[in-house]
């Protein structure tokens, strides 16, 4: 699972879309960076957010590619 989730690998949650921008590793945790996945609108209008590997895991699914 965890090798499903790459920069620009697009994931769902609650009927949103959402883009991996990157995968950093810090202080021993893995965390996840990713923002909106809105059609029409500029990158830097959508919103940006991280977590823990972990948390990303437990609450997006893949889409299918």
């Amino acid at each position: 699972m965890t090798t499903q989730i790459k920069s620009g690998s697009v994931w769902e949650s609650n009927g949103k879309k959402f883009m991996v921008i990157h995968i950093v590793e810090l202080d021993g945790h893995t965390w996840v960076h990713y923002r909106e996945n809105i059609m029409n609108k500029a990158t830097s209008d959508c919103k940006e957010y991280s977590c823990y590997l972990e948390s990303f895991i437990s609450r997006f699914n893949k889409t299918p590619d």
